[in-house]
Order: C-alpha cells, then structure tokens, then sequence
C-alpha cells in the first residue's frame, strides 16, 4: 500500500505540478526581495529623514537623513527614544507628546513644526509628519522629517525686508498711496494721514475724488486713467484737500501695478510742496520789491505798464503819472550818512503811499526817485500831488527828521490811450517836469 502512494507521487504529472508550484514561489520571492531592495533603497536615500518608531516613541530604524538631521549614528538612534535623547527643547514635548497620542489611536499627523537638538547642542527646525504603520504585525509609526531651516531663515530674511521697507514707507517724508482700478484708497502712508488730517480708520471709505481739489479733479482722472492704460506718468503736479477743507499742493509721480494682464493698483509717490511754493511766492515778491522801503521796484515796471496801457486803452480811462525825487539827498548822505539817507527814503515812501489810492502803484524807480501810477483818472494826478506835498510839509513841522525841510520834487503827467504819445514818453515828460521843479526847489534854496 506505501508503496503504491509513493508510486503515486513520483507519478509524472504530479511532479511536474510540484516543480511549477516550487518556480512560482521563487518567482514570488523574488519579487518580494526586489521590492524590499527597492524599498530599503528609497527609505535610505530619501531627501527627508525617515523614521520608525515604536508608540512609545522609542526608534527603531532610521535612514542616512535621520542621521544627517539629528547628528547621531543610526546605531545611537535604535533603541533609545526621543525624550531620553533629549531631541526635543522643553517647549516642544507636550506637542510631540499629543502627536504620538494620535498616533496610538489611529492617525496620520502633519506637517507639525518642531525644533530638533542636534547631537552638538545645535537646534535645527524640522516639518514632521507621522503615520500609523503595521511591520511584520507589529504596530509602529513612520514619520518624515524635513529639514525647513533654510527655509525658515529666507522667510526670516524676507520678513526682515518687509519689515525694513515697510519702516521706511511708514516714515518716508513723502506721501505714498495706492489706488485700485476703482479709485478707492487701499493704503496710504503716516505721512499722507498726517498731512491729509485722517485716522488710518477712515481710508476704507475713502475715494480719490475725496482727496483731490475740485480745480485738480479733471487733470488726476486724465493721469489716473493713463497709468491705468500702462503707462507711468513720471511728473504730475495736483492739488489734494485734507480733511479740514485746507488746499495742499503736491508734485510726484504714479504708475500701475498689473496683475495677469490687468491694473490691479496704481502707486503714487508725491511730496508736499507748500512750503516750497510759499518760499517761491516769497522770493518771486522779493525780486519785484525793493528791499529798503518795501514798495515795487523798477523791475516789476514794465510788466505793469503794459498791463495798464491795455486796461486804459479797453475802458477809455487815462493814466496819471507822477515822478518823485528828493531834494538835496546827496547833502543828507554827505552830512548826516547813509544810514540817514536811507530813513528818509523809508519816511519818504510811507508818506508817499499813504496819500494814494490802494489801486495806485508806488516804485522805487531809481536811487532817491520814485514813481506813482495812477490807474483810470481824469485829471486828479495836480490833486495827488498836492495831497503828497501837504502831508511833507506838515511831517517836516511836527515831526523833522533833520536840520533843514526834506522836500520833494514832482513831475505831474497824464496820459491817455488817445494822446498819440507812448507811455515811455509820458513817463519821460514826468521826469523832465520833475527835474524843473528840482532846479526851481534849489534856485530857490
């Protein structure tokens, strides 16, 4: 009976199933061996540290960037666990600890952001994630962790630019804004607000048209949508309106910001030029004024005249025109000095301008010589004159300045549009009459 089942299975066709069945399991574990080489050759070479640990944390294989991560060997890894190796800072493991307890109940955590301790005492920050793992039906964890340090320090170095630039806009001198394609306000720097009068709380409410003076609205909206279109406008001069309703000149530049082919903002840059502005109205005041006695000098003349020769020629009214000049003012400079001389020309101007019309023009016209204009009369010039030569008469007794009368002479002339003659022979007829009544003021004398 043994014999016949032995003669069974050395039968050919079951030996020949026996052989198939022996080439297929090498055949598997062939590939359960390939798989696994492939396997151990990923989890070694990975980029991140790769990690196995039991649930009490404790490690039981780690790969060549666990090692590179840590600082210890893999041997100085296997069997010893996080806490006893001190991997973590104190502030760090009550959050591994809660990471390990959702591993114990079944689930995936991450990306978590630690702080290793190196082997050398060095921190190094790591991104960890976990995962609940069976190996051989042992329950244990996979983690990952990458290294983010560098990471970390570009974010760092780039907080730090934000931070510097953001410094430097929020206490730029300058006024600095940014406007959406809709011409609402997004952001504007302390010096806009200070200038401007608002809270930073308000700006959301606020548009251009809020900020612009209505003599500049026309002008912004043209270069507004300009920059809209792509195009940087490098100079624009404007007018804002603070809060308080004040007007606030401005000069600066503003382009646009596109975002997938459309304006997405527009950044302006404009610098507050009142002060400037004040000090050019000042300097311009300053050049067409004499400095001594504050009234117009000879520069400012022409421009005048031929601003009132227009004027008398469009209303038919004349023009009168007194030439002044002050007796004997070289003998006040030769004895008295020209301290003296100069506070004649200071009395001598007050007087003058106030015995004329606020509409009538007082110029300083050379050294001792002054000149009157007197816009749209008919025939008052004799009376302005007299008027002029009462009042420094009646300073001279109440009130001299020296030893001896200051006078004045005077060369009357008016002048109209119809005389024929020019203006610069009107005002040469009122020197020549000037000088007579000098010769006769000495001959007299």
């Amino acid at each position: 009976m043994d014999s016949e089942r032995q003669h069974d299975l050395d039968g050919p066709d079951e030996l020949r199933v026996l052989r198939e069945r022996v080439a297929q399991l090498d055949q598997v574990i062939a590939q359960l061996t390939a798989s696994e080489e492939r396997l151990q050759i990923l989890f070694e070479h990975a980029p991140d540290g790769y990690y196995l640990s039991d649930l009490k944390g404790t490690f039981v294989d780690g790969n060549a960037a666990s090692e590179r991560i840590t600082g210890y060997a893999r041997e100085e890894l296997i069997g010893k666990s996080f806490l006893k190796l001190k991997l973590l800072p104190a502030g760090d493991l009550l959050q591994a600890a809660s990471l390990l307890a959702k591993n114990v109940l079944g689930r995936s955590t991450g990306p978590d952001e630690l702080t290793l301790i190196r082997r050398d005492g060095t921190p190094v920050v790591v991104e960890i994630r976990t995962h609940p793992v069976r190996v051989g039906g042992r329950r244990l964890v996979l983690g990952i962790a990458r290294d983010i340090s560098a990471r970390k320090r570009a974010e760092a170095a780039q907080q730090e630019s934000d931070e510097r630039f953001r410094d430097l806009i929020e206490h730029a001198h300058d006024l600095i804004q940014s406007v959406d394609p809709d011409g609402r306000l997004q952001f504007v720097n302390n010096a806009w607000l200070k200038t401007l009068g608002y809270k930073k709380s308000e700006i959301d409410r606020l548009t251009l048209l809020d900020v612009i003076h209505p003599d500049s609205r026309d002008h912004c909206m043209q270069v507004f949508q300009t920059v809209l279109a792509g195009k940087t406008v490098a100079r624009v001069e404007a007018e804002f309106i603070s809060k308080a309703g004040d007007r606030i000149p401005v000069e600066g530049n503003v382009s646009c910001r596109f975002k997938d082919g459309q304006p997405f903002s527009t950044r302006s840059i404009f610098r507050d030029v009142t002060e400037r502005r004040l000090h050019e109205a000042e300097l311009a005041r300053m050049a067409r004024r004499d400095p001594l006695t504050g009234v117009l000098n000879r520069y400012s003349v022409d421009e005048l005249l031929e601003q009132e020769a227009k004027r008398s020629k469009r209303y038919a009214h004349s023009i009168g025109f007194l030439m002044i000049d002050v007796n004997r003012f070289k003998e006040v400079n030769d004895r008295f000095g020209h301290a003296m001389g100069d506070k004649v020309l200071q009395v001598m101007a007050t007087v003058i301008q106030a015995n004329i019309r606020d509409a009538d023009i007082l110029v300083r016209y050379g050294g001792d010589e002054f000149l009157v204009i007197l816009p749209e009369t008919n025939g008052e010039t004799e009376l302005v004159k007299d008027r002029i030569l009462s009042e420094v008469a009646r300073r001279n007794e109440k009130n001299p300045l020296l030893d001896f009368p200051v006078t004045l002479a005077i060369g009357s002339y008016h002048w109209s549009s119809e005389s024929g003659r020019s203006i610069e022979e009107a005002l040469s007829e009122a020197d020549k009459l000037m000088y007579e009544d000098k010769r006769r003021a000495s001959a007299s004398s």
